[in-house]
């Protein structure tokens, strides 16, 4: 038994040795890694001008760096982001500093030397509002087909209301002869059923007009939302490439083994599933030395989604 406790400790003194010796890894890599997210960043548009929240990453020893990003619940939004002009790759150890001033442009400088772009932002000003109109003429279409059916119901709770009186009549009329009085209101009775079930039949034809409507326009909205949704994943995916060719020196301390992947989570849709981009280190050296070009890269990339 002593033997047992013997062994069983020196067993969990060497597990616990080996628990706390975490591998080293560089510390330069964790400057490399906060440096090409805040690139992403500003190539992706900021936060306040596209669908593109804040990005993120983590890093996995001997896997590589995963960056993160979160899309905006304004799937509306076209997401619109110019050409990143060509800039030589960053000679190592030289200093990168990105700026964004998210009302006007991007500036990126690198070794003393600078160059900014502009967001069309009269574009996206014109796609935000024609989003905007777009969602109030869907909620005003949607209020009035509420109203319709709120007095399509009242109808049919008169109609009922008049049906229960002259079923009371003609069942005084199997007891005794119906009098004048009687007679008169049955008579009421039935000329107001037949104008309501008339109103009924008119309200009917202009709540199913309503309702293709809506129905058509609900559509429309889908396949506009998906078709934005198709040009925000294609243009991340080009960003994501271009920005790789462009800066992927600045990540001189990943593994050249190691993967930087990036993600883009659609939050905000019902079923929406994940999209990943997978880039090997090797082929990012190969845009930056200029044997490949950004394209090239993104086919080279593993893209799925989860």
């Amino acid at each position: 038994m002593k033997t047992f406790s013997k062994v069983s400790l020196l067993a969990g003194l060497i597990i616990a040795s080996h628990s706390f010796a975490a591998t080293e890894v560089n510390a330069k890599l964790g400057q490399n890694l906060k440096i090409m997210q805040d690139i992403l960043q500003s190539s992706l548009g900021g936060q306040e001008h596209s669908s593109i929240g804040r990005v993120q990453h983590s890093y996995l020893y001997g896997q590589g760096v995963a960056f993160r990003v979160d899309s905006n619940s304004g799937w509306l939004r076209h997401f619109v982001m110019p050409p990143m002009p060509p800039v030589a790759p960053a000679a190592p150890g030289a200093a990168v500093a990105v700026s964004a001033n998210i009302a006007n442009s991007i500036s990126i400088s690198e070794n003393g030397n600078s160059f900014s772009f502009n967001f069309d932002e009269e574009a996206m000003d014109a796609m935000v509002e024609s989003a905007e109109a777009w969602a109030e003429q869907i909620q005003d279409q949607n209020e009035k087909l509420r109203d319709l059916r709120e007095e399509r119901r009242d109808i049919e709770r008169d109609l009922r209301d008049y049906e229960r009186e002259k079923r009371d009549i003609e069942f005084s009329s199997k007891v005794s002869k119906l009098d004048a009085e009687q007679q008169k209101k049955l008579k009421e009775i039935n000329q107001k059923s037949e104008q309501l079930k008339t109103q009924l039949a008119d309200l009917q034809k202009t709540l199913s007009a309503e309702e293709a409507l809506y129905n058509k326009q609900k559509a429309e909205q889908e396949k506009l939302a998906k078709q934005r949704q198709t040009e925000l994943v294609t243009k991340v995916g080009q960003v994501f490439s271009a920005t790789l060719c462009d800066y992927g020196a600045s990540l001189r301390d990943l593994i050249e083994q190691e993967f930087v992947s990036f993600q883009l989570s659609l939050s905000g849709r019902d079923n929406a599933r994940d999209h990943y981009w997978v880039v090997k280190k090797s082929d990012i050296n190969q845009c930056v030395t200029g044997k490949i070009d950004a394209p090239a890269l993104l086919k080279k990339a593993s893209y799925y989604q989860y």
